[in-house]
């Protein structure tokens, strides 16, 4: 990606702000030029379109993502560690990008969404591919990986998605569930662990 100017970095803040409260369908440019502070001649001139924008912030969050994945990609046997790995991986991806905004539209709007995402498909999931090569070794059980996959997305994306909520319910500050997330990254990665395992 390239670096963005300071202004690039305001605007694009301001339309994650935006496309998170609106949608992208209610997202108009002029609120998006008011929450950055600018005019909208301004913000079309460093963004010409609502697409552009909403594609330059799906792009970051593919960017940030698609990386993660790549615990999957070698052929090694010694599949707990790279588990470990990936849940990490994710959960900072996750802590650091629009996850938020990129799930509401894929409920909002799952054709525009599934189109942005085929685009970028090339080849089987990699988790999947990983996971059938170490059943048919029988290094892990012979199980569907697909409820796996669900659950390593959904352990990694829930704490963020309801931050408040979990703070309540566990009676937490926002520090102290902050700081708790660096040890319940592990705990998540044993419940992968303990479903693989044979």
């Amino acid at each position: 990606m390239d670096e963005l100017t300071e202004p690039e970095q305001r605007i694009l803040a301001a339309a994650r702000k935006v496309f998170e409260r609106d949608g992208y369908a209610g997202a108009r440019m002029q609120h998006i030029a008011d929450e950055a502070g600018i005019s909208k001649a301004s913000l079309h001139y460093y963004f010409r379109s609502k697409e552009k924008l909403f594609q330059r912030i799906f792009d970051e969050y593919i960017t940030r993502i698609v990386p993660v994945f790549s615990a999957w990609n070698d052929d090694g046997d010694d599949w707990q560690p790279k588990v470990r790995t990936f849940m990490k991986g994710m959960m900072k991806a996750i802590s650091e990008s629009p996850m938020l905004l990129i799930a509401r539209e894929f409920d909002r709007d799952p054709s525009k969404m599934e189109a942005l995402l085929t685009a970028r498909r090339k080849k089987p999931n990699a988790f999947a591919a990983y996971f059938e090569r170490l059943s048919k070794a029988g290094l892990v059980r012979d199980i569907d990986p697909r409820p796996l996959i669900m659950a390593m997305q959904a352990l990694c994306a829930y704490p963020y998605m309801n931050k408040a909520f979990l703070c309540a319910a566990m009676r937490m500050d926002p520090k102290q569930y902050n700081a708790y997330l660096d040890q319940y990254t592990d705990q998540a990665a044993d419940i992968i662990i303990r479903a693989m395992k044979k």
